[in-house]
């Protein structure tokens, strides 16, 4: 798999850089992001392929339905759109998805 991921940046690379993009660095703290980032994208691929393999697939996969959670959440904390993120409508959706989560894996362990 870590192949799959590094041909497939290769190729973005080259077809970005030919497209008149380029990748600068203007800092160390540039380079430290990028390889921060390159660790969680690991961690994160690390933890799904461990719960894969011990529960099944449809259990973790409604997991990837907290992502909108988690990125309205963190945005709120982090970016200060907490206004936008806990108005009605943002808290009404997050609810909806958090009991979508729920009653899915409710079901499932029934099942």
């Amino acid at each position: 798999m870590r192949e799959q991921f590094f041909i497939g940046g290769i190729v973005l690379l080259i077809i970005g850089s030919l497209m008149g993009g380029s990748l600068v660095f203007y800092s160390t703290g540039c380079v430290l992001n990028l390889v921060y980032m390159g660790f969680i994208s690991a961690g994160a691929y690390t933890l799904w392929g461990v719960l894969l393999k011990y529960n099944p697939v449809s259990r973790v996969s409604i997991l990837g339905f907290i992502n909108p959670v988690m990125g309205v959440l963190l945005s709120a904390i982090f970016l200060g759109e907490g206004r936008e993120a806990f108005s009605a409508s943002g808290l009404l959706a997050l609810l909806l998805v958090s009991a979508g989560i729920v009653i899915v894996n409710a079901s499932l362990k029934r099942s």
